[in-house]
């Protein structure tokens, strides 16, 4: 790839985290279902064009449950909200046996929220300059907040690219290869599949879609650094 195309990239990247931070942040609303319509095209192609089986199989899911007919895709996710909200509700906060959102409760033996992940994820929010949105009381190690920051270092890779700054830009894809070693890939993949075991009693497939979506970007996202790395 050359210049253009590698800054291009971060900025698809950027984009790609942010979407599914917003999936798994919350309930949907008018926002995620704005972000979901225009940007599933682009999901659809990246599955596409990629040969991950976790990625071919939530485009696959998404598509089908998503209408034929594409053209008012905000509309038809509004008239549908209710049934994902039901969804995120069963997964994530009253569900029996409901998916843990947090690294710590993952990783720590004590299988707690706030351990020693979560320690480490808040120094390296500061090392970075990430800060969580005024008000927003979600704790640190959250998937989507983890999400969010390896967005916001893509964003800025893509500007010190931009920049010619290269040698910054190289810090930065160091430091997120770092996180994906330390935090992103020891936990998040294992989120997917308990996202993706619990389809049956679910009302609809799109948190099962999104979950392989995710997990098999992360498989090619993480492969992308390595290369880029030199490791």
């Amino acid at each position: 790839m050359n210049v253009n195309e590698i800054c291009e990239t971060h900025k698809g990247r950027d984009v790609t985290f942010n979407i599914f931070s917003r999936i798994f942040m919350d309930v949907p609303d008018d926002f995620s279902d704005r972000l979901t319509a225009d940007t599933c095209a682009y999901l659809l192609a990246v599955a596409e064009l990629s040969e991950n089986g976790d990625l071919k199989k939530g485009a696959q899911i998404l598509n089908t449950f998503l209408p034929a007919d594409k053209s008012n895709l905000e509309g038809w996710l509004a008239e549908n909200r209710l049934d994902r909200a039901k969804d995120f509700t069963f997964l994530f906060v009253l569900g029996q046996g409901s998916v843990s959102a947090y690294e710590s409760v993952y990783r720590s033996p004590e299988k707690l929220i706030k351990q020693e992940p979560w320690s480490e994820v808040k120094t390296a929010y500061a090392v970075n300059g990430f800060k969580k949105a005024e008000g927003n009381k979600t704790i640190e190690d959250h998937v989507s907040l983890e999400l969010q920051f390896m967005g916001l270092l893509s964003k800025k890779t893509a500007e010190l690219i931009q920049e010619e700054d290269f040698d910054g830009a190289e810090a930065r894809l160091k430091t997120q290869k770092e996180f994906y070693d330390n935090h992103i890939i020891k936990w998040i993949p294992d989120f997917c599949d308990i996202v993706i075991s619990k389809s049956e009693r679910l009302h609809t497939q799109f948190y099962v879609a999104y979950a392989y979506l995710l997990k098999g970007f992360l498989t090619e996202d993480m492969l992308l650094l390595e290369d880029l790395v030199g490791e």
